[in-house]
């Protein structure tokens, strides 16, 4: 194989090599954007349960107010 064969594929090799490793962050960003995503969910359904709660709680108190 001539050197400038030998140049090209090696050249492939790295930009298979880097493309493999960009595929493979991007899954691992993908999973954390995922799970942050459920967090925020879970994080907006608390803040919704916490919000009835004050209102329910308010009108209890209101039953008192002198």
């Amino acid at each position: 194989m001539s050197a400038g064969a030998e140049s090209i594929s090696h050249s492939i090799r790295l930009v298979t090599e880097i493309a493999e490793n960009t595929a493979t962050g991007m899954q691992g960003t993908s999973a954390t954007t995922e799970e942050q995503l459920a967090a925020m969910e879970e994080i907006s359904a608390s803040a919704k349960s916490l919000a009835h709660m004050a209102e329910e709680l308010e009108e209890i108190i209101k039953k008192f107010t002198l």
